[in-house]
């Protein structure tokens, strides 16, 4: 006599595969790489020690670093010793302490974006800029979701919270995106 395969054990073997692709596909295509981005915008080579590790960057170029969270020390170019804390899973290293601009575009779907763009007024360099931005010179830098070497997406996900998503630009590249999307 033949056993017969229960329903129910059917479903759960279902579920569970069901379960385990879409973990996949999540790793695997969705899940936002976080990183850390030792940055170089001036025209000069720089040397920059991390937690006693060396690093040369290159005039205008970028370098990924490892780092964990908590306490860290930065020995910059000019011989200036910064301590910092890791506390996101992304960040920009700022050692010549060049000027960043921070954007957040809303999404969200009760999110007014006019509003958005017409509260918040910048003057920077005699140049006026609508919308949320911080200018950060900072030797460490966190405070934004898209790093500088990402773009914000053409399309996202409807969401009921009603945030900003912030990118972090260099001062130029800031430049350029505001005036290709808002002028």
């Amino acid at each position: 006599m033949k056993k017969k395969i229960s329903p129910n054990l059917i479903g759960f073997i279902v579920a569970i595969v069901a379960t385990v692709g879409s973990l996949w596909f999540y790793f695997s295509f969705l899940q936002k790489k976080n990183y850390y981005i030792l940055d170089n915008p001036t025209t000069e080579t720089i040397q920059v020690s991390i937690d006693d590790k060396p690093y040369i960057v290159a005039p205008e170029q970028q370098v990924l670093i490892n780092l964990k969270k908590g306490a860290h020390r930065m020995i910059t170019h000019n011989n200036q010793e910064i301590n910092f804390s890791v506390k996101t899973p992304r960040g920009v290293l700022n050692p010549t302490k060049s000027a960043y601009f921070i954007f957040g575009l809303p999404y969200g779907v009760g999110v007014n974006v006019d509003s958005v763009f017409e509260q918040n007024v910048h003057k920077y360099q005699n140049k006026v800029y609508h919308g949320d931005i911080r200018i950060d010179s900072a030797a460490y830098i966190d405070d934004f979701y898209y790093n500088l070497n990402e773009k914000f997406p053409k399309v996202t996900k409807k969401s009921e919270n009603h945030k900003l998503r912030r990118k972090i630009f260099r001062k130029d590249d800031f430049k350029q995106y505001y005036f290709q999307n808002f002028e």
